[in-house]
């Protein structure tokens, strides 16, 4: 029985290395630094009216508006976070656990 549960344990453990790993191999993400932007601005960045009012409305209550490029902004929405891969591998290591001890 020792031997299969520290076998569970020694697989959750490096299920878990396995999946929060690669998180770490990103460089970090670096923008432009925030400014106050006008209506104008906005709109010959290519927001429609509807969206350039709603950016001004946050920016007056003390939002930061940061000007990304198409490749910028991609890279800041792309991938799983840091804390998504932790959950994975925890999840992954209470499965693992929840077999062993199941048998």
């Amino acid at each position: 029985m020792n031997f299969r549960f520290f076998n569970a344990l020694a697989l959750s453990a490096a299920l878990t290395a396995a999946t929060v790993a690669p998180s770490f191999a990103q460089a970090p993400f670096r923008t432009a630094e925030p400014q106050s932007f006008t209506a104008a601005e906005l709109q010959a960045y290519g927001l429609d009216a509807a969206a350039t009012e709603r950016a001004i409305a946050l920016q007056q209550e003390g939002h930061e508006i940061r000007v990304l490029s198409e490749e910028e902004a991609a890279a800041y929405q792309a991938g799983i976070t840091d804390t998504q891969w932790l959950l994975i591998g925890i999840l992954a290591g209470v499965i693992v656990i929840a077999v062993v001890v199941a048998d």
